[in-house]
């Protein structure tokens, strides 16, 4: 054998070192040179110029360097494959990670890009003072529900409109074509949707549909469930919208794509809806979303002045006098009411907006945090394992250096190997990014599919991505490794340990992130649980929601009182109860003045059994009766009215809601206790319930509540008497539980992806962590020997190993509990009602991170400490 410290120092002018014999020393020491792999590797070849070691080349031709740095690295990552693979799904598992939040991002961004004239279309909306709530962080109330005559005055009186389309997704109807009858969801619009926006029309002629009101388009869907494979052009369909007509198919428009704000299966005309002809004239009724788009070049400046003037014409009576009578003091340049607008692609992520599909753009920044954490979990894995292996490759640098190869020679090759090594972490990070779509969709609520043109973006942004993270990720350890000193490396100098000072903050730093995530992700679980199983005043268990399908007039309230006569006489029914709308399902909230005050209160219509069907509790008072006829005029009150009407005696109180100037009000004949009927995103409003169907409404909702036994069972005798009494109208219901855990979807969605986001960030880290336990238990190895054979016992060679890993975690959880303390009470501020961020919470994460750690690094320290130290001695 041959040391290879006989070679010369020739970068520091050292003289040539007499070759000495010695003992054989095993080919796989770190500091000696086979003389096989001399004599082996000798060979002068005339078409490549190699040096007698193969690995290095001198040759002029950058591409033969390039060919001999790629093929070095391809041998030293097949050389290490346990850390290859550590850094290369660490980096894979990163990589595929922002590629999920790159196509969430893009298709955020992507929404309503696809028409063609999006840039001269707005959506028109009402900025109107509040002189409500009296918020000073808010003064002002946005939505885009307008006038049903704004869209004619717009056509006849703006030059700067070419076209407007009310659009109005209003509810679900009954759709009927022979003896196939469901209920689907109708959307309300005007001829001039067809011309302003790019919706691909399939048949018909987009310059003539709906010039009469009795026609309907579909989308292919709707068509293919009623029509099958015939031609639905010029088919008769029924629609029951307040009471059944005949509408004939007029066009075929291809299905709005997953990423449009406007979204619709059925149309029909506007002069379908309830009330048309008189809500014409009622500028004060705003029920109605408007689109408008306007001439090219169309001067803005004058368009608003005409929407002043509108509001003038229509409203100005009606401001001044909300200006005379508000309680709130209101400055003569404040206007309490304009009309505004949104152009069409930025309603998405305008979130003071209420509207069916929009996203608040901090969720995109909050996403792209996530995956910058995670890639920065992944880099840290790479740098703390290429440091700690770095005594494997002094050796290579020292030769290298002797032969001739320079610094930035050795920097462009152990960049490249990181770059090699990024490109095969892509690779599987896509095979990765495939396998997780359909889950990272679920967890999003989005249906981002990959098509050939996302594909391609997707490529160039992942390559992008790799290089960036191969450099930066490399770079440190490239600096490192080729400013090792060949004389120190070449006599032996350095230890033959793998070092890992240097890499235990970056393991702190790569837990403390990792720790901040599972706190956050404990945190949303325990808060979703407290939301979904808090008691909220009523009972939600195993009732049904059935709408009546009559639309909103007295057939509702007779269907209702049928139908609970009709169950009267199944076991399985205990009670049947009339509403306007179950929970999440709607709602109506009436302003009005008393003695000068603004106030407001939400309404629900009910009749006498929809208090003990939901088991509310009266604090004063008694239920309505339907045999006390004056009950239709009285109200019961929640407990949040009560207060805020500053009630002392609240059964002799009456309410005036309905601004009856004539008499005193509604009596008030009862208290309920306060119950949840919104989420806990919210305090409790003041809410009365009524009889009165004329102001609160008809009864358009059966809650019926099922006995305990088989559920489905229970659900189909309730079928069965609902087909005996409408025949040939679909049963549609839905569980209240299932209506009230709707309303905290987005929470939810927001939880699993943190938790995807916890999962990937500690699977990472292990992986880290297993590879530095290695790397330490390899360090150890005759220390542990020598222990074992002085009596040392696995357990206390266990703790040993373990030691510094559960310190450097400890560390690691003291500095991510403020930041995810911070983190979370900020979460947990958007809801009214929420848990205790308890010092025992943050105990149980560290306790449950101290396992996670210890069991990443228990392989190696249990195999380390179970080596007979016979064999870790003998060469010693």
């Amino acid at each position: 054998m041959t040391r290879i410290s006989d070679f010369a120092d020739h970068e520091n002018g050292g003289e040539c070192v007499k070759k000495r014999g010695g003992n054989k020393i095993p080919d796989s020491h770190p500091g000696f040179l086979p003389v096989h792999y001399i004599i082996t590797t000798g060979r002068y070849n005339r078409f490549d110029r190699r040096w007698p070691f193969s690995d290095i080349s001198i040759s002029a031709n950058p591409n033969v360097m390039i060919r001999n740095y790629i093929s070095v690295a391809l041998r030293n990552i097949l050389r290490r494959k346990l850390f290859s693979f550590i850094n290369a799904f660490g980096l894979s598992v990163g990589i595929a990670f922002c590629a999920l939040i790159y196509l969430y991002i893009e298709d955020e961004r992507s929404f309503d890009q696809f028409h063609v004239n999006k840039d001269r279309i707005f959506r028109m909306e009402v900025k109107s003072f509040n002189t409500w709530d009296r918020n000073p962080d808010k003064p002002f109330d946005r939505h885009a529900w307008m006038q049903m005559g704004l869209q004619p005055a717009l056509k006849e009186d703006f030059p700067e409109v070419e076209f407007a389309a009310r659009f109005n997704p209003d509810g679900e109807y009954i759709f009927r074509f022979g003896d196939k009858a469901f209920t689907e969801k109708i959307a309300f619009t005007d001829g001039d949707f067809f011309k302003m926006f790019s919706f691909s029309m399939l048949s018909g002629n987009a310059g003539t549909i709906f010039n009469t009101p009795l026609e309907v388009v579909l989308t292919p869907a709707i068509a293919s469930k009623y029509f099958g494979n015939e031609d639905p052009i010029g088919k008769t369909v029924v629609i029951d919208i307040m009471g059944e007509k005949s509408y004939i198919v007029t066009g075929l428009i291809d299905a709005p794509p997953a990423n449009s704000s406007i979204d619709f299966s059925i149309l029909v005309p506007t002069q379908n809806r309830w009330g048309y002809d008189r809500r014409l004239t009622e500028w004060n009724n705003y029920n109605n979303p408007t689109f408008v788009q306007l001439v090219p070049n169309a001067d803005m400046s004058t368009f608003n002045r005409n929407l002043d003037k509108l509001v003038d014409k229509h409203l100005g009576n009606q401001i001044k006098k909300w200006r005379k009578e508000s309680s709130v003091h209101v400055p003569d340049d404040v206007k309490l009411l304009e009309f505004v607008y949104t152009a069409l692609p930025d309603i998405h992520l305008k979130t003071e907006i209420g509207w069916t599909k929009v996203s608040d753009p901090q969720y995109s920044i909050i996403l792209g945090g996530l995956a910058a954490l995670i890639l920065f979990i992944a880099c840290i894995n790479y740098v703390s394992l290429a440091l700690t292996t770095s005594v494997s490759r002094r050796t290579e640098v020292g030769v290298r250096k002797v032969v001739g190869a320079q610094k930035s020679q050795l920097v462009y090759q152990f960049g490249l190997e990181s770059i090699v090594l990024a490109m095969i972490s892509m690779v599987v990070a896509f095979g990765l990014v495939f396998l997780f779509l359909p889950t990272f969709n679920e967890f999003t609520g989005k249906g981002i599919s990959i098509t050939f043109g996302r594909a391609f973006s997707l490529l160039s942004v992942s390559i992008g991505l790799t290089l960036i993270v191969g450099l930066l990720a490399g770079s440190y350890p490239a600096l490192f490794l080729s400013a090792f000193r060949p004389a120190a490396v070449l006599k032996g100098r350095f230890t033959s340990k793998l070092q890992t000072g240097f890499t235990r903050p970056l393991v702190v730093l790569q837990f403390a992130m990792s720790a901040f995530l599972i706190i956050s992700t404990v945190v949303m679980y325990r808060q979703m649980n407290y939301v979904t199983t808090k008691e909220l005043g009523f009972d939600q268990e195993q009732i049904i929601a059935v709408r009546t399908q009559t639309g909103w007039n007295k057939e509702a309230d007779r269907t209702v009182e049928r139908f609970r006569t009709r169950l009267q006489h199944e076991s399985s029914v205990g009670s049947v109860a009339g509403t306007t709308s179950s929970f999440n399902r709607g709602y109506s909230r009436y302003g009005y003045k008393i003695d000068g005050e603004q106030h407001s209160t939400f309404v629900y219509g009910v009749d006498s059994y929809y208090v003990p069907t939901l088991n509310l509790e009266l604090v004063l008072g008694r239920n309505f009766s339907s045999n006390i006829p004056s009950d239709t005029n009285a109200v019961l009150v929640n407990e949040a009215l009560v207060r805020e009407m500053k009630w002392s005696d609240p059964l002799n109180e009456h309410l005036n809601w309905k601004e009856d100037t004539v008499g005193l009000g509604s009596r008030v004949i009862g208290v309920l206790k306060d119950y949840h009927f919104q989420s806990l995103t919210e305090v409790i409003q003041p809410m009365l319930l009524s009889m009165d169907t004329r102001y609160a409404g008809h009864l358009e909702t059966m809650l019926v509540k099922l006995e305990a036994g088989n559920l489905p069972d229970r659900v189909k005798s309730v079928q069965k008497a609902w087909n005996e009494l409408s025949p040939g109208k679909p049963f549609d219901y839905t569980f209240i539980d299932e209506d009230v855990a709707r309303q905290y979807e987005r929470h939810t969605r927001w939880m699993k992806i943190t938790s995807l986001a916890a999962a990937f960030a500690i699977l990472i880290s292990c992986l880290g962590l297993f590879g530095l336990a290695g790397i330490n238990a390899v360090n150890r190895t005759k220390e542990i020997g020598i222990r074992k054979v002085l009596g040392a016992g696995i357990s206390s060679i266990f703790f040993l190993l373990n030691r510094q890993y559960l310190w450097l975690s400890l560390i690691a959880f003291t500095l991510a509990a403020p930041a995810s303390w911070y983190a979370m009470s900020q979460w947990l501020s958007g809801f009214k009602f929420s848990i205790e961020l308890g010092w025992e919470l943050f105990v149980i994460c560290m306790l449950g991170g101290l396992l996670v750690a210890l069991a990443s690094v228990s392989y190696h320290t249990v195999r380390t400490a179970s080596v007979n130290p016979a064999e870790t001695l003998k060469h010693e």
